[in-house]
């Protein structure tokens, strides 16, 4: 029932050559997980504890679908990676879920997700102008709305060509005991509606 608190950071950058980069990092106390994924670089995950990386995921492991490989003159068909028992039940469980719901269902809950601080950094251009201006506008429309602890930062550019570039930090507060009975309520609350729903179609 004890409060944690969590940073996270997530870099993002897109140029009009077609490189791009994401970069999304999750420190907790002495714990920091970080993905990265760029143009031509495959995903992966890597974890840190007190600055010692333990370890490095690629995160093409997870991908159910078969990859096709050019070998010679023949086209043969990889399997995924076998997954390991854990991993299958972590796949399962996240797959009774769905996303949207879940963040909105804490992001609602007083005492167990709370935002401390947000910063956002946006430096962006479009080939259209009218696009620009409109991002603009609508930044500035939503600024006004936003908590006091959350800002918007942005820079627009009017070189009238696709540019991006994406900086944000966070400083959340997580009830980590109330988080966990409510995410087991919202399952089991979840797989309830599915069984209900079932039963008369199979009716």
């Amino acid at each position: 029932m004890v409060p944690l608190l969590l940073s996270s950071s997530l870099q993002g950058r897109a140029d009009p050559a077609g490189s791009w980069a994401v970069a999304l990092g999750l420190g907790l106390g002495p714990i920091a997980f970080s993905a990265i994924a760029a143009a031509g670089v495959a995903p992966f995950m890597t974890c840190h504890v007190f600055g010692r990386q333990l370890m490095r995921l690629p995160l093409s492991r997870w991908r159910r679908r078969a990859h096709e490989v050019e070998h010679g003159d023949a086209t043969r068909v990889t399997p995924p990676a076998r997954l390991s028992r854990l991993e299958r039940s972590v796949a399962r469980f996240l797959g009774s879920l769905d996303p949207l719901e879940t963040v909105l269902s804490w992001w609602e809950k007083e005492r167990v997700f709370q935002v401390r601080s947000l910063v956002v950094d946006l430096e962006y251009s479009f080939r259209d102008v009218a696009l620009t201006g409109r991002i603009l506008a609508g930044l500035y429309v939503l600024s006004a709305v936003l908590p006091e602890h959350w800002q918007i930062n942005q820079t627009p550019s009017w070189e009238s060509e696709d540019r991006l570039s994406l900086a944000a930090d966070g400083r959340f507060r997580i009830w980590p005991g109330r988080l966990l009975i409510d995410l087991v309520g919202f399952v089991l609350k979840q797989r309830s509606r599915a069984r209900q729903s079932a039963e008369p179609a199979s009716e």
